[in-house]
């Protein structure tokens, strides 16, 4: 196909007249639609502003904005359609009038014409289902603000055609897009892939583990997020994300790894929506501030400790510890396990042990937590380690900690996407960098974290808790060593160590 010059855009709403201007700033004709004549009118003339400003900040050269008024039409009806290339559908989040006017768009453009929806959650298939050509219709999911925001999936449904696929990668670059090509299904990529971080949160926090300011401090300082889940949940808004969790929930036959918690449907059922409301997981009342993180005290304990078990961090945290004197304590490193079961492991006093994760000591955070009565021994140690210029935070016992268990979680469901052909591993990590703001991509979370360390998370989650929420990990780092082949012998090793068939191994790692 030709490069495509006319784009029709149905929906004159805030994605509708985004997708709109960016057809105009990319030198298409557009032509606009609604059914809403006054929103149509308005669509344009806020659409023709943005693009004034455009130029007036120096992004857009001299004359612009007539160059795009002559390109850009307002459609009377759907048969002005006729001349389009490529139609893209951004009208209201349900399902029968999409394919209401799918069937109306195939009647009037020509057989060559892309038709693609900017459904968020909604099948492509069942959106297709109606026409008489499915082969051309595809997904192109873009993202809000849709001028700004990079990424646009590009999403294929059983029907779709090669070509249509292709053509509508092409498109999605000339609009000066970042395209990721996903299999329809539900939630598509980032939708799908986000809800690792929210969802295991949620756990943390009924678990009892920590509270959500807790959980987003740990996840904003320790690994760079923008916004912890909850902040971020907050944002979105509760009702908007506990529908889309249900939804995702549902359409994936009731896995176990995208299962919210009594947490997320009580606050939605009591209208703590979030930041809309003023009131969520955190309180936006003017002028009250997020909990801060914990300081040293005036007076510090000095500990003497004795470290004891593996670790890879205790040969530079020898030489703090061998200046300090005092009271006796024992420090453990575990990885994925929680406190109780390390201090029945090694034999140690659960009153007087304390775990620390080091997973983002280069940040210079650490997270410590204690068995069942030696709480008192956490607070020491946790003083201790803030007045030596570390930032600290002290939870409830736990397998994997909090950052350990939420990177492995998002790492283990971008390994599972990967795995099913949702979207290929270096799509995966693209789409969540730039739809989401990861700091990195979910298989590069597992990297950072390292392969073992990120199966033993997975693998100690699933025997301690016995929850097959976590189960199921070893296959998909046999899918982890197709991002990077140096490891597939190392993992498939991994793998038969833990208990997973050879014969299953050599089936799922080609």
């Amino acid at each position: 196909m030709a490069q495509i010059q006319i784009m029709g855009v149905v929906g004159a709403g805030p994605m509708g007249a985004g997708i709109a201007q960016i057809g105009l700033t990319s030198g298409l004709e557009v032509i606009l639609y609604d059914l809403n004549a006054a929103a149509l009118a308005q669509a344009r003339k806020d659409v023709l502003a943005r693009i004034a400003r455009m130029v007036e900040k120096g992004q857009l050269p001299a004359g612009s904005v007539e160059d795009a008024d002559g390109r850009f039409k307002l459609a009377a009806e759907i048969a002005d359609f006729a001349p389009a290339e490529l139609v893209v559908e951004a009208i209201i989040e349900r399902l029968e009038p999409k394919q209401a006017l799918f069937a109306q768009l195939e009647a009037v453009v020509s057989d060559t014409c892309i038709l693609a929806s900017n459904t968020s959650s909604l099948s492509v298939a069942a959106i297709a289902a109606k026409c008489a050509n499915k082969t051309r219709v595809c997904g192109l999911h873009f993202f809000n603000p849709v001028p700004l925001m990079k990424l646009v999936e590009v999403v294929v449904a059983p029907a779709t055609s090669a070509q249509v696929a292709e053509d509508a990668t092409a498109f999605s670059h000339l609009i000066k897009k970042v395209p990721v090509t996903v299999k329809d299904g539900p939630g598509f990529l980032v939708n799908l892939q986000g809800r690792a971080y929210t969802l295991e949160g949620l756990a943390v926090v009924q678990e009892g583990v920590a509270d959500p300011a807790t959980v987003d401090r740990i996840m904003r300082d320790a690994a760079g997020f923008r916004m912890g889940p909850f902040e971020l949940m907050d944002l979105t808004g509760i009702d908007v994300n506990f529908a889309a969790t249900t939804f995702i929930y549902e359409g994936y036959q009731h896995d176990p790894r995208l299962k919210t918690t009594t947490l997320h449907e009580l606050m939605f059922n009591a209208g703590r929506f979030g930041r809309k409301t003023g009131q969520g997981y955190h309180d936006y009342t003017p002028g009250v501030e997020l909990p801060k993180r914990p300081e040293a005290s005036a007076n510090p304990p000095k500990l003497k400790v004795k470290l004891a078990g593996d670790s890879a961090h205790w040969d530079a945290f020898s030489a703090l510890v061998s200046r300090e004197a005092g009271d006796d304590v024992t420090l453990v490193a575990p990885i994925g396990e929680d406190c109780t079961t390390v201090c029945a492991r090694l034999g140690l006093d659960p009153k007087t042990t304390v775990a620390i994760d080091f997973t983002a000591i280069e940040r210079k955070h650490l997270t410590v937590m204690s068995a069942p009565g030696g709480s008192a021994a956490a607070a020491k140690v946790a003083d201790w380690l803030r007045s030596h210029d570390l930032a600290v935070e002290v939870i409830a016992d736990s397998p994997g900690f909090v950052l350990q268990r939420i990177l492995a979680m998002v790492a283990n469901l971008g390994c599972e996407l990967a795995q099913i052909g949702v979207g290929a591993p270096a799509d995966i990590d693209t789409a969540m960098k730039l739809a989401q703001n990861y700091p990195a991509g979910p298989l590069e979370f597992a990297e950072k974290l390292g392969v073992a360390n990120t199966f033993a998370i997975m693998d100690q989650l699933q025997k301690i808790t016995g929850s097959d929420r976590y189960a199921g990990a070893a296959g998909a780092y046999v899918c982890l060593s197709r991002c990077w082949p140096d490891l597939a012998i190392f993992v498939f090793e991994l793998c038969v160590a833990a208990g997973v068939s050879r014969k299953f191994v050599k089936a799922t790692y080609r």
